[in-house]
């Protein structure tokens, strides 16, 4: 429970009047309020999920796709590729369906196998049917990735927090990733 201050239980004329001076002041107000709002904010846990990136970026109906090149002789870079990816709640592909992970990844390295890549996950089952995340960051040659929660919506509204990936199977055609979001909202 959060008490506010109160004059109630001051007695002391004197007391009050140095209180209520010392309580108008911007330096006291701004001090008040920042306090207010870091023990608002420490005062609950990140949300953790766990599912599962399922990519498929060849073949027939791939979920993945290269939407721009600048055709550069043994080069990926300034290729835009935009993706519609099933989230699953397993890395197996007949897992539970959970939502899906719709973006874009721009190929932003010459000399390293790596993507910006700005990605919204809308969840369509569960707890959290309906709502959003979305993410942004780099991820690198290997596929892991520390990426960014810059919002969301639904349950995760205005939220902020971050979203660790890494491969757990990686063939010729697809790729199934491990996604641990922590969230706070």
């Amino acid at each position: 429970m959060i008490h506010l201050f109160s004059l109630e239980n001051v007695h002391s004329s004197y007391l009050k009047d140095a209180i209520m001076a010392n309580f108008t002041r911007p330096s006291f107000l701004l001090f008040f309020l920042s306090t207010f709002i870091i023990q608002l904010s420490a005062s609950h846990a990140p949300i953790h999920l766990r599912f599962y990136f399922h990519e498929k970026y060849r073949g027939e109906n791939a979920t993945s796709n290269v939407v721009a090149t600048l055709n550069r002789p043994n080069s990926t870079f300034g290729n835009i590729v935009v993706f519609d990816n099933p989230l699953r709640a397993g890395p197996e592909s007949n897992s539970k369906l959970i939502g899906r992970a719709q973006g874009t990844a721009f190929r932003s390295s010459f000399s390293e196998e790596s993507a910006l890549a700005a990605i919204t996950l809308l969840f369509s089952e569960g707890e959290f049917n309906g709502s959003s995340i979305s993410l942004i960051g780099l991820v690198d040659g290997s596929g892991s990735a520390d990426r960014t929660v810059v919002g969301g919506s639904g349950h995760f509204r205005m939220a902020k927090g971050y979203v660790l990936t890494k491969i757990v199977n990686s063939t010729a055609v697809s790729l199934v990733a491990q996604y641990d979001a922590y969230i706070w909202s």
